[in-house]
């Protein structure tokens, strides 16, 4: 294969991001001969969501020991076999096993910015709040680079601010689906 056709960069937190918004996200940029690259806080491979992974903790009855591993529900919720497969692919990517940390990110070296999201606030919450990834969006809408944002990356992309201190979605139209309309894209694309 020649040259990528683009560079793109997706920042994800040191643990629970979510592995469906990542892996496919990834495997379709580099089937369609994108270079994808990634930054971590501690430079070192993120972690998917395990419950996302397993789908152990989605059912109701997760909590109790003899139950936790009982699951029904969770097999539903967790991610599907095409984004576990996804995942495993990308987890021993040479680009994922490599990631630059966000405080070396330089938007001049890439594209393109994907933000993806995650359910979990203990691995999340950093990603979100990390004034270095606000700065780095911020930059990337200041290059007027493509920006892509999944589910909860939206909300790095409005916390991340222009030098006139408004967000950088202010002015911009954003789109988001409702539970219902997701649930009804699910049920046409299979």
């Amino acid at each position: 294969m020649g040259a990528a056709m683009a560079v793109v960069l997706i920042p994800i937190p040191a643990i629970d991001f979510d592995p469906t918004e990542v892996a496919v996200s990834w495997n379709v940029l580099t089937r369609l001969g994108h270079e994808v690259h990634f930054a971590t806080p501690n430079g070192k491979p993120g972690k998917a969501d395990p419950i996302m992974l397993t789908g152990i903790g989605l059912d109701p009855w997760s909590r109790i020991p003899l139950l936790k591993h009982l699951r029904l529900i969770g097999l539903i919720l967790r991610a599907n076999s095409d984004a576990r497969a996804a995942y495993e692919k990308m987890i021993v990517n040479p680009a994922y096993c490599a990631p630059i940390f966000w405080d070396e990110i330089d938007v001049t070296n890439f594209d393109g910015l994907l933000l993806a999201g995650g359910h979990r606030a203990r691995g999340m919450r950093p990603f979100l709040e990390s004034p270095i990834l606000q700065e780095h969006v911020a930059a990337f809408f200041a290059a007027d680079k493509p920006v892509a944002a999944i589910c909860h990356g939206v909300v790095l992309a409005a916390r991340s601010r222009r030098a006139d201190g408004r967000s950088v979605l202010h002015g911009r139209k954003t789109t988001a689906l409702t539970w219902r309309q997701e649930q009804t894209a699910s049920r046409d694309c299979q």
